[in-house]
């Protein structure tokens, strides 16, 4: 199969998977410069075995998903969020009633659990993608030693980043979480709310620096708006919706190792090797979530004041719904002066002498990073059994 072909038939069954209509699929290949007519793709889709109403895998196989999401933070979700992880993550084709269904006589008493009211917000209305960012930390997890940060398109409501450290309170990481973002848009949003924390005082330069050449009335000190955490309403809204669906599986889970003697927190190597054992599967959970939320889509509302669709396809295409792309384009030399005030985290989230004991006691035992939270907490234990041994050795 010649080179254009795989690439194309990559990008296919990628967006195939994400949930995409065919008519929006055909709009995202050209957007990649592939252009073919519906009957091509629909003969590429039956080449690939690929149909939305026809299963691709066993019903025993999609219990024992159901299963294992069930056993982990997949037991806060509801049956729309999980078809629509059954379908990005795990490439499961089954239907929406029949996730529901498994849900019930697999899960009653999460599902009894997840029926709640909803929070009635007030009106929100903003004109296109990159128009307004909100970004916000996330605390949730930090007694733990794990923090999150993340922002959020007002518009389309697509995650632009959704980041796990051992920190959200450092404006450099911060802003790093912010510049790495610019740099692949290769732009920055007209304009950026955050609170008035001091993690966020690097973001509010750079911002303004990257607007300081326009003369429109939100340039400069205006392309930066602090306000209350509070009323940061679009990524306050996410969180509620990120508890919901994972961190307060998380929440419980660290709760029990401390209530079993597992864990203490107030032990500063213990939160090290916690960060160590953790952090990147944590991460890869919101790596997931982010992919997730940026291709469900999003019921219109009842007032007509935000636009219904997928994030990924309200962002990145707004002529489709009558909106303007708002990115603003920055340039190589303002990049450069953001890096002197940026910094990247530390991968593994803990100091450098747990992260050179972690990767020596790893290798030295042929042991690979966790997938599960099952393989995490068993690192954890061996981890901490090995530096206390050396603890002792070395006072006696």
């Amino acid at each position: 199969m010649p080179h254009h072909d795989r690439r194309r038939n990559v990008a296919i069954q990628k967006y195939f998977n994400e949930g995409y209509s065919y008519k929006n699929i055909l709009r995202l290949l050209q957007r990649l410069g592939i252009v073919i007519s519906m009957r091509k793709l629909k003969r590429i889709l039956f080449s690939l075995g690929l149909a939305r109403r026809k299963p691709n895998c066993s019903l025993a196989h999609v219990c024992d998903t159901l299963m294992t999401e069930i056993q982990g933070s997949g037991s806060l979700l509801g049956y729309r969020c999980m078809h629509q992880k059954l379908r990005v993550i795990h490439n499961i084709q089954i239907s929406r009633n029949n996730v529901m269904n498994l849900q019930k006589a697999i899960d009653p008493i999460g599902v009894a659990e997840r029926r709640a009211r909803k929070l009635k917000r007030r009106r929100y209305i903003t004109p296109g993608p990159n128009y307004l960012w909100h970004l916000d930390g996330y605390d949730k997890l930090k007694r733990y030693g794990i923090c999150i940060h993340g922002c959020i398109d007002g518009y389309s409501r697509k995650l632009i980043w959704l980041e796990a450290a051992s920190t959200n309170n450092c404006p450099a990481v911060v802003a790093g979480f912010f510049l790495n973002q610019v740099k692949s848009l290769k732009g920055t949003a007209l304009n950026v709310r955050a609170d008035r924390g001091t993690e966020n005082s690097n973001i509010a330069g750079i911002q303004r620096l990257f607007r300081s050449n326009d003369n429109d009335f939100q340039a400069i000190e205006k392309s930066f708006r602090f306000g209350r955490s509070t009323s940061n309403q679009r990524i306050e809204a996410f969180w509620s919706q990120l508890k919901r669906s994972l961190t307060q599986w998380w929440m419980n889970f660290f709760k029990d190792m401390i209530d079993d003697g597992t864990f203490d927190e107030s032990d500063e190597i213990q939160r090290e090797c916690l960060k160590f054992c953790f952090l990147q599967l944590i991460q890869k959970e919101l790596d997931d979530f982010k992919l997730i939320h940026n291709t469900h889509r999003i019921r219109r509302s009842n007032t007509n004041e935000t636009t219904g669709g997928k994030p990924e396809l309200l962002y990145s295409m707004p002529n489709y719904f009558g909106a303007t792309d708002f990115m603003w384009n920055v340039r190589e030399a303002e990049i450069n002066v953001a890096e002197a005030y940026c910094r990247t985290p530390n991968v593994f989230g803990c100091g450098n002498e747990i992260e050179t004991v972690g990767l020596y006691f790893m290798n030295e035992n042929n042991l690979r990073f966790p997938s599960s939270f099952q393989e995490a907490k068993r690192l954890y234990g061996l981890l901490l059994r090995f530096i206390n041994g050396l603890e002792n050795a070395y006072h006696f």
